[in-house]
């Protein structure tokens, strides 16, 4: 075998190993995190209880706010793994190892397979695309359909084979099932473009490709049609509100300024940031492609990050997940552009110097957060501060003193600044352990399920807690407010199930029913003037308390 050969495939093995263990070995060390995770680990936990896989429920009421694919596919998990936080994860976890093989496979397709296999780590270890793809969210499962898609359209138009649009048109349709129409818009966006600037008019009636059509029809159309069939005011919550209105008004109360992306797509590519600003300069691969290919491609993965900042700029509605499918475009240009700066043997745009300031900025943020901040009751924090900062800043400086003098080791400096990445992204879940005490409602859910009784009525006042349902497996009453279950509460299956404070506090003290309530200590006197609810037991809980009305409960 050429020893050649056999060196870069154990390469290729040490990073799916290092890829594999960094997302799939520390997702369920700790609880599902307010309000997202435990919303969509709700929703399959009762597709499953229910049998119902056509109408999203969440709380018992109906939820069209998303697509039901990650549901399905939650649900398929906790099949597998039973219901679990590791479950729960599971499948955002996938999705993103397979987005950054999708990304690996294209950025050798592009630029060889050196550029490959280090597109696949600096996405895998960019700080954003890490945090969204071992959470229990949609954004990385529609990233990682966007990324295949857009990847099987480059590769078989420039290979000329159609055939690859059927990847193509499955992946969007995957896509749209995941979270809705910017699975369709943003790459044909992309690919619009790219066609007008490339002058590439033959793609027109390519990419137009019937038997592709076909395909995303028979994908995605059956579901919804069938939930329109079982649900008639899906439509126009689903598409009108979620999709329209969310995107030109302030109605979700998401609004931020236009140019709000800018400085967090640098902060998402942390450790890589100082690469990614090399690539503005007059050597990059950006700005002085090696060919004409080079040039194509470098176009394509512009307009793929480029399309989908604007589109999001442009929204009224933004927030930070949003952004995360334009890191895989940047992610194969800074590859790119570090595998020229070793063949060239040159670091060019200060993208060492940029990476160590920045690295210092970032640990020394760490440092005072860890002294002055709210995490200073856990004795893990200065610990953390330690490993994060260690895994940032020894990629750059070692990196700099290899490369100086006449060492000139590129090579081993550019491994050097992945294995500290891969330090610096591990070190993250143990902020998740620290979130998991602080922003979980696993804790409130632990001691519910150990005093209640079972014709208890959970009861939570002025929020949504969405762990305490997937916890306790039961429903959960909101007291004087319905959130984003608004849409469900003032359906059938809503009634009973959302009272206002006075009917709440009615039922309570007549003692009629057995209730568990959940209630801020800051807010208890709002629900209960004068701060006294006379309940029969009392278990606090950081923030929170626990109120028993049963009589005998001591």
């Amino acid at each position: 075998m050429d020893p050649s050969l056999s060196k870069r495939n154990m390469l290729l093995l040490a990073v799916i190993a290092a890829i594999l263990v960094i997302y799939f070995i520390p997702i369920g060390s700790h609880p599902l995190l307010e309000p997202d995770e435990g919303r969509y680990a709700e929703i399959p936990r009762e597709m499953i209880e229910s049998g119902n896989y056509i109408t999203p429920m969440l709380n018992y009421v109906k939820y069209f706010e998303k697509p039901v694919l990650l549901y399905w596919m939650n649900a398929g998990s906790f099949k597998l793994f039973g219901e679990t936080d590791f479950a729960a994860r599971f499948a955002s976890a996938s999705c993103a190892v397979l987005g950054t093989a999708a990304v690996g496979l294209l950025g050798a397709f592009m630029f060889g397979n050196s550029v490959g296999i280090l597109s696949a780590l600096v996405t895998a270890t960019s700080l954003l695309y890490f945090v969204i793809g071992t959470i229990n969210v949609t954004d990385m499962p529609l990233s990682f359909f966007m990324t295949l898609a857009l990847a099987a359209f480059y590769v078989g138009q420039i290979k000329k084979d159609r055939r690859w649009f059927l990847l193509f048109y499955a992946a969007m349709a995957l896509g749209l099932l995941t979270k809705g129409l910017v699975a369709i818009v943003l790459p044909g966006g992309i690919i619009f473009w790219y066609i007008v600037l490339s002058r590439k008019w033959r793609l027109v009636p390519d990419v137009l490709y019937i038997p592709g059509i076909i395909l995303f029809l028979a994908i995605s159309v059956p579901w919804f049609y069938l939930v329109c069939r079982d649900n008639p005011d899906f439509f126009h919550f689903f598409f009108i509100q979620e999709h329209f209105l969310r995107y030109t008004t302030k109605i979700h109360h998401r609004y931020e300024p236009f140019w709000y992306f800018l400085p967090i797509i640098p902060a998402a590519l942390v450790p890589w940031t100082g690469f990614f600003l090399a690539l503005f300069s007059r050597k990059s691969i950006v700005r002085t492609p090696d060919n004409s290919a080079a040039k194509d491609a470098t176009l394509f993965l512009l307009l793929w990050s480029g399309v989908i900042l604007l589109f999001y700029s442009l929204s009224d509605s933004k927030l930070i997940p949003y952004i995360v499918p334009c890191l895989p475009p940047l992610a194969i240009l800074i590859a790119a552009d570090i595998d020229r700066m070793v063949r060239q043997r040159q670091w060019h745009g200060w993208a060492l110097i940029w990476s160590a300031g920045i690295a210092l900025v970032f640990s020394a943020g760490l440092f005072f957060y860890a002294a002055t901040g709210d995490v200073i009751a856990h004795s893990r924090a200065l610990t953390i501060a330690i490993k994060l900062s260690a895994g940032l800043l020894t990629g750059p400086f070692c990196a700099f003193w290899i490369t100086r003098g006449r060492r000139k080791d590129f090579r081993t400096a550019a491994v050097i600044l992945c294995v500290s990445a891969c330090f610096f992204i591990a070190g993250m879940q143990d902020i998740y352990k620290i979130m998991g005490q602080t922003r979980s409602s696993y804790q409130v859910s632990s001691v519910i399920i150990n005093n209640a009784a079972e014709d208890d009525t959970i009861a939570v006042y002025g929020e949504v807690l969405q762990g305490i349902p997937f916890y306790t497996k039961r429903r959960v009453m909101l007291i004087d407010y319905s959130g984003e279950l608004r849409f469900g509460a003032n359906q059938r299956e809503g009634k009973g199930w959302f009272p206002s404070a006075e009917e709440f506090r009615v039922e309570w003290q007549a003692r009629k029913k057995p209730y568990v309530l959940i209630i801020r200590k800051d807010r208890l006197g709002e629900l209960f003037p004068g701060g006294n609810a006379g309940e029969t037991k009392k278990i606090e809980v950081d923030r929170y308390l626990i109120l028993f009305n049963r009589e005998g409960t001591k």
